[in-house]
């Protein structure tokens, strides 16, 4: 064989044992962590905003589902949410034989959803453009077009899912007037504020048939006697924050995840900066995305799934808050022990029962760890925020401390925490029955 045939069949030899899967489908992935920094982005842009916790896991949903769309057609193991999801149709697939860059797809589908969704968009805009610049030095003109087009295509049919689950039609009717029935909710000091998010409730589940679809039992009645349960439950928050343990009072800092919190320097008024429940929890996840090298996909699923069980967690809390409209803890105790105490943690403006973080933390535990295992988490997402790291022997966990950090606090009843767990758990178990994300071979 002539010597120019021999290395002509040589390479040729070579390019085909080193043709990937992927290469095969047009189709590559560059940055296999870029949803980890998608994440970041727009938990930065709601740190800044300061929305309240319902809206912020709003946010974080339909920006992770817009990315987990933009992969589904290049893998054939997964299947889309279109027509699993309440109202929602299938994103058109793509011309699959075109070259695609798929973590730039699924960027720009992110990013162009969050960038619609929050109200500061210099965290977005600033990501997107340092992303954007690298991807345009890697890959030639015909792929980063190809990517960017499909990806501002699915952002796109999220966007207009997205308008229509009422989220427009509540904003500005947040009118609530409180009762002054023994035992219903009121303002709670230092703010005195109104109540938030009053018609979340009207707000579109993605999964669950309706904010009504897991039951809770009703909370205990309330009474001043002292031989009554709501008495002994009032005083056992009295009683725990009087104790003022310093492991307790770190706990229920650590997991305070409040927003909308604030402090009072005499007439001076300061908002603080905190990561809400729905980005702590997925910051947890981010961690063991990178921890066990989850691929691009696994983490997009991953982000699309937690945000998805917390979004209809949210809903269905808020359906039974304001149903229940139950008395916060600060207020029973300053009509029954003491007329000027506080919480060790702020109260937060909304009906007591159930604890919308015990929902929310029992809801995405139980999925992640039935659904990705049990793993040692090293927690890091409030460090920024000054309040250190933690240490957790799974994701389950985390969430008993989440949710035992609301007594801690003196913001919650144990039974709004423990029937709140009890909801969450089984709405968890409802997204891992009735969510398919991958295809029966593979689940």
């Amino acid at each position: 064989m002539p010597k120019n045939n021999l290395i002509l069949s040589l390479v040729a030899l070579f390019l085909l044992l080193g043709c990937t899967e992927e290469s095969k489908t047009k189709k590559y992935t560059l940055n296999p962590e870029i949803l980890q920094d998608c994440n970041t982005a727009i938990q930065n842009a709601v740190v800044v905003d300061h929305v309240t916790p319902p809206v912020a896991g709003r946010r974080y949903f339909y920006a992770s589902l817009a990315a987990y769309e933009a992969l589904v057609p290049y893998y054939e193991e997964y299947v889309s949410t279109g027509n699993q999801f309440n109202d929602f149709n299938e994103v058109q697939f793509p011309d699959t034989s075109k070259t695609i860059c798929l973590d730039l797809a699924a960027m720009t589908a992110h990013t162009y959803v969050s960038g619609k969704l929050v109200y500061n968009e210099d965290s977005i805009d600033a990501f997107k453009i340092r992303a954007l610049k690298n991807y345009k030095k890697e890959l030639n003109k015909t792929t980063y077009k190809n990517s960017v087009a499909w990806g501002e295509t699915v952002g796109k049919h999220i966007i207009e899912w997205a308008k229509k689950d009422s989220f427009r039609q509540i904003r500005g009717k947040d009118d609530y007037l409180e009762s002054r029935t023994p035992g219903a909710w009121r303002s709670t000091a230092p703010d005195n504020s109104a109540p938030i998010e009053p018609n979340w409730r009207k707000i579109r589940t993605c999964l669950v048939p309706s904010p009504s679809h897991i039951k809770i039992d009703p909370p205990e009645p309330y009474s001043e006697d002292k031989n009554s349960r709501f008495y002994q439950i009032t005083k056992e928050v009295y009683d725990t924050v009087l104790a003022q343990q310093e492991d307790n009072i770190r706990i229920a800092k650590y997991w305070d995840d409040n927003p909308n919190s604030t402090i009072h320097l005499g007439h001076v008024t300061i908002h603080k900066l905190k990561i809400s429940p729905a980005g702590h929890w997925l910051a947890m996840f981010t961690y063991v995305a990178k921890q066990q090298n989850y691929s691009l996909m696994q983490t997009a699923e991953g982000y699309m799934r937690a945000s998805a069980v917390m979004h209809d967690a949210f809903i269905i809390a808020w359906d039974t808050k304001y149903k229940t409209n139950y008395i916060r803890p600060q207020t029973a105790i300053r009509t029954l022990f003491n007329s000027t105490w506080l919480s060790a943690i702020q109260t937060p403006p909304f009906p007591e029962y159930p604890s919308a973080h015990s929902v929310v933390s029992g809801s995405v535990s139980t999925f992640l760890e039935n659904y990705y295992g049990k793993f040692t988490i090293k927690d890091s997402s409030e460090f920024e925020f000054g309040l250190g790291t933690e240490t957790f022997d799974g994701f389950i966990d985390a969430a008993n401390h989440a949710c035992i950090s609301r007594l801690y606090g003196g913001i919650h009843f144990i039974d709004g925490i423990s029937k709140g767990q009890d909801m969450g758990n089984e709405l968890g178990e409802y997204h891992l029955k009735n969510l398919t994300t991958r295809r029966k071979k593979d689940q």
